[in-house]
């Protein structure tokens, strides 16, 4: 009972300290929004941004697992962990695949939400697909790293592992 506390207490530090942030919502905030409403235009994912309305799914992420945590790297994504069959695939928009942020437990010593992250990422097969894209993103994730687990494709985002 006292570790089950110990991480309830946990988790409500770290929500409210990443209150304002746009990778730290939490479910309360609109990133959560499920299942996404996609805008009639607006920037793809993994498409640089610098604020929620230029995103075609009106989130423009803030840092985060797919920048190695560096922020300053804004770029536009959905939500892709809705759970209870309101996931949106990221496929529907073609040419985009999930990413997922790999967990405390699983290695990934950086993250700092509480909820773990499943945002869509641009399919790539070489670091100058990336670099065409999103030069702030520039890598061609082809393999789990210590944040990132990706599935059978490469997708955009910062390795600093290279």
């Amino acid at each position: 009972m006292h570790t089950m506390n110990s991480i309830i207490v946990i988790a409500a530090l770290m929500l409210f300290a990443s209150c304002g942030s746009s990778v730290d919502e939490g479910r309360s905030g609109p990133w959560w929004q499920c299942p996404p409403v996609k805008a009639a235009n607006g920037l793809e994912h993994g498409q640089k941004c610098t604020q929620d309305s230029d995103c075609m799914y009106g989130h423009c992420f803030d840092g985060g697992f797919l920048t190695a945590y560096t922020s300053g790297i804004k770029f536009c994504t959905k939500n892709n962990n809705c759970g209870s069959g309101d996931s949106v695939p990221c496929s529907v928009d073609g040419g985009f695949a999930s990413a997922f942020e790999k967990s405390i437990s699983g290695g990934n010593t950086a993250r700092t939400s509480a909820e773990p992250f499943k945002v869509c990422a641009k399919i790539c097969k070489s670091n100058s697909d990336c670099e065409q894209w999103n030069p702030e993103l520039p890598d061609c994730i082809k393999n789990s790293t210590d944040y990132v687990s990706v599935g059978t494709q490469g997708v955009c985002g910062v390795n600093p592992f290279n």
